[in-house]
């Protein structure tokens, strides 16, 4: 009866490991969804024309450092996300020091095309 008891609580203890185990997968797994999806999704700051906001960006600045800049203006939600959003951009290592004048209307990605210069390379190809 003892050697009984002993293996019933075994396979509970295996059975809430188990559960324990699919509970920490599925929550990791959440996480890692929501911060893909606001990577590639953010919505910019407002809708409608926005306002507009000057930024200098100093000689060397990182995506971290641009990410604190862009933040402390309003112009994005988390600078933490901005890293991650430039990383797996098209302007991943093109962000130029500058001063620029953006809009709260602007996404991260929008922001980085006119900081990377590519921007105006599109105005001038559509002149």
């Amino acid at each position: 009866m003892k050697s009984f008891l002993v293996s019933i609580i075994s396979i509970l203890f295996r059975i809430f490991l188990v559960i324990l185990a699919l509970y920490y997968v599925s929550k990791a797994g959440k996480t890692a969804y929501n911060l893909g999806y606001r990577v590639f999704a953010e919505p910019a700051v407002s809708s409608g024309t926005g306002i507009d906001i000057t930024v200098t960006i100093p000689e060397g600045s990182g995506a971290s450092e641009i990410g604190e800049i862009l933040a402390g203006k309003g112009l994005i939600r988390d600078a933490s996300l901005f890293k991650y959003q430039e990383r797996l951009s098209a302007y991943h290592g093109k962000l130029q020091s500058g001063v620029y004048t953006l809009k709260t209307s602007m996404t991260a990605e929008e922001m980085m095309a006119v900081m990377s210069g590519e921007d105006n390379e599109d105005e001038d190809e559509k002149k």
